[in-house]
């Protein structure tokens, strides 16, 4: 079988530009550098900034990290705004919801007005969230003040996504992507260990403060050193009839949706354990809250040692081979977990549901950068559309997830592996249909 194909196909990467959108892509990118020492690559006749990485992975990790900083306060702010802990859970549901609604206007809207001006916009909206939910005094303001923090926080994934796949060459993206990923594993393990130290010295408003504060940091950040990759803009990408055809295309686009429901269930793995996290270790297990911690470090190191892996096999090993490889760990750990769960039980100890949890975040690390640079391949000019509906079908799942978290919440230790298992096989049918759908093709 030849290298970066699945049993069946001729070739699959790199795309071919004379059969994958043949009238939007450029020439070959080119890496170069400008008089000023700045590093460009050049797309035909321009040259296109390249921006830093330290600033691509703070757009990326911000939303991450408030969406775990804030977990460890969860049982807290149930018993301060006299909610049953199920409806705390919704307000990652409504960040979700509202992340991935606003994926679809973000990537016109970047396409459109370029990357700078729409990142801008989002984290204005993001950081106004944080701040309402510091003020919320009900469940309802708070699920409300999510949504908003969903709203603007979805512009960090879309205007990185997009800026990777403007500024940066072909054979350079999948291990900028699995990098910017590990530095999304990086903020979520980080986050419980600050919410958790802020809820326990101040309350759990603290934790929002301390995200309104980043907000700012990163408006300023943005503001200050984020370089324009779009020095094109498309009029036409937010015109309803233009809009339409360019997502019926993407959408038209098998590889796309096959890797994006991919990266989506393994998005939906990640969220249902930063909901299900503190109901397990505190209410079910009865650990204290600094046990959060501990599951906060193994989950970092499982993530960052996956997508360390993809970094070190992307040179070496076809994408389907990585592809396969993280969804078989991720399935592996998913069965272990349902076994201590049923074995053990809720007598069972922190370090026995911790270790398969951690496998599974190995297999998230591993998978997530393949199917994103996968699923990004084929688009340039769309790149902004590409990077909203990927997130949009992402967010979509990842939302499905949670809610079924919420749904199904009983406070025992069959919560998380449950979902777990669910998102998994689905998955990995999906891997499934499309492999059998290459052969047959």
């Amino acid at each position: 079988m030849p290298h970066g194909t699945f049993s069946g196909e001729r070739q699959w990467w790199p795309p071919d530009p004379a059969r994958v959108l043949p009238h939007v892509l450029q020439p070959a990118d080119s890496g170069t550098y400008a008089a000023n020492g700045a590093s460009t690559v050049r797309r035909g006749s321009t040259q296109v900034p390249q921006p830093a990485l330290a600033l691509l992975a703070f757009m990326m990790a911000l939303a991450p990290f408030g969406d775990t900083e804030y977990t460890p306060a969860m049982p807290a702010i149930a018993q301060a705004l006299s909610a049953d802990y199920g409806m705390v859970q919704l307000s990652m549901t409504f960040y979700l919801a509202g992340s991935a609604i606003s994926q679809l206007v973000y990537g016109p809207l970047a396409d459109r007005f370029g990357r700078r001006r729409v990142m801008l916009g989002g984290t204005a909206v993001l950081t106004a969230g944080f701040l309402l939910s510091l003020v919320s005094f009900a469940i309802w303001p708070l699920l409300g003040s999510r949504l908003i923090q969903g709203l603007g926080a979805s512009a960090g994934s879309v205007v990185a996504d997009a800026a990777v796949r403007d500024a940066f060459p072909a054979e350079r993206r999948q291990r900028i992507y699995a990098k910017l990923n590990a530095a999304f594993a990086l903020a979520p393990a980080i986050g419980p260990v600050a919410g958790a130290y802020l809820v326990r010295v101040f309350d759990w408003r603290a934790n929002f403060a301390v995200l309104a504060a980043l907000g700012a940091l990163l408006w300023f950040s943005v503001w200050r050193w984020l370089p324009e990759t779009h020095p094109d803009p498309d009029p036409r990408a937010i015109r309803p009839r233009h809009l339409w055809r360019t997502w019926r295309h993407i959408l038209g686009t098998p590889r796309f949706v096959i890797f994006a429901l991919l990266g989506g269930c393994a998005v939906g793995v990640v969220y249902t354990a930063l909901i299900g996290a503190p109901d397990l270790v505190i209410n079910v297990l009865h650990e204290g809250s600094g046990a959060i911690a501990i599951v906060a470090a193994s989950i970092l190191v499982a993530f960052v040692a996956g997508a360390g892996a993809c970094v070190l096999l992307t040179p070496r090993l076809a994408p389907a081979m990585i592809l396969a490889s993280g969804l078989a760990i991720l399935l592996a750990g998913s069965l272990a977990l349902l076994g201590v769960a049923l074995r053990v039980g809720a007598g069972g100890s922190l370090a026995a549901f911790l270790l398969p949890i951690s496998v599974c975040f190995a297999g998230v690390g591993l998978l997530v950068p393949v199917a994103t640079a996968r699923a990004m391949a084929p688009f340039h000019r769309t790149a902004g559309n590409a990077a909203s509906l990927l997130g949009f079908v992402r967010m979509g799942v990842a939302a499905f997830g949670t809610v079924a978290m919420s749904v199904l919440h009983q406070g025992t230790v069959l919560d998380i592996p449950i979902v777990f298992l669910a998102l998994t096989l689905a998955a990995a049918l999906v891997l499934g249909v499309y492999v059998l759908r290459e052969r047959q093709g």
